[in-house]
């Protein structure tokens, strides 16, 4: 005999251990070249603009500043927009990715969503939450909550919880641009020319600190369960939030 079920069992064991080693190092390696790739931003950053009226919320006294940005079904409804649009041809919010705020401010955030949807994955993410009021202005109607069939994307800053950093969690749901057989349906909000929403929403900032936001929606390709592509590539449905 070549060897002892006790020996091949080892043996087995031995090599096993051998790759398993070789795999950890692999997916270290390739998890250190993402995250090195992904500390490159794709865009300048967009700094929220800060106004000179201050408001009064809870008896607190805050400064006040503003931020626009959209989210696209295509480079084509970016550039119809102003703006470039990404690389490659898929879903994405611009004009920037790394949005810069200021601390302990109240910040108005302003997004006009051209683009359709399908459904959620949980109606947890069609919750407003962390806004003030726990609500969201479409069109001009204030909403605290859609339907899972009703959004097109979800914008949710949110951060790991840490001693050094006040903890942020913005979740808004967008309201869908409807289609039919003959394209989009043109919407009632003549500041996107009826091609889209205007949604608007104010929360508040703490002390500096370092966030990331993403679209909770499942809007990538068919992989990952629609999670990848826009979804898994940085610059697209995700990006980062310094509030300094």
């Amino acid at each position: 005999m070549s060897g002892t079920p006790s020996s091949i069992s080892g043996t087995k064991r031995v090599a096993s251990a051998v790759v398993g080693v070789l795999l950890s190092v692999a997916v270290v390696g390739v998890v250190g070249l993402t995250l090195h790739a992904v500390s490159k931003d794709p865009h300048k950053k967009l700094y929220a603009t800060k106004e000179s009226e201050t408001i009064v919320v809870d008896g607190k006294t805050y400064p006040k500043a503003n931020i626009t940005m959209g989210v696209y079904a295509d480079k084509e409804q970016a550039s119809e927009d102003g703006y470039e649009g990404q690389k490659n041809d898929w879903v994405q919010y611009g004009p920037s990715n790394h949005i810069v705020l200021p601390a302990n401010t109240y910040v108005t955030m302003t997004i006009h969503g051209y683009d359709g949807g399908e459904s959620l994955n949980s109606p947890f993410f069609g919750k407003v939450i962390g806004t003030i009021g726990n609500v969201v202005n479409i069109d001009g109607q204030d909403v605290s909550e859609l339907g899972m069939e009703e959004v097109q994307h979800t914008f949710t800053i949110h951060s790991l919880p840490s001693s050094d950093r006040d903890p942020l969690f913005i979740n808004v749901p967008l309201k869908k641009v409807l289609e039919d057989d003959n394209g989009w349906v043109p919407t009632e909000d003549p500041v996107t020319n009826f091609k889209g929403h205007t949604m608007t929403f104010s929360f508040l900032t703490k002390g500096a600190g370092e966030y990331v936001w993403n679209c909770q929606f499942p809007c990538g390709d068919g992989t990952y369960a629609k999670f990848g592509a826009a979804m898994s590539a940085y610059g697209y449905m995700s990006g980062k939030v310094t509030v300094a």
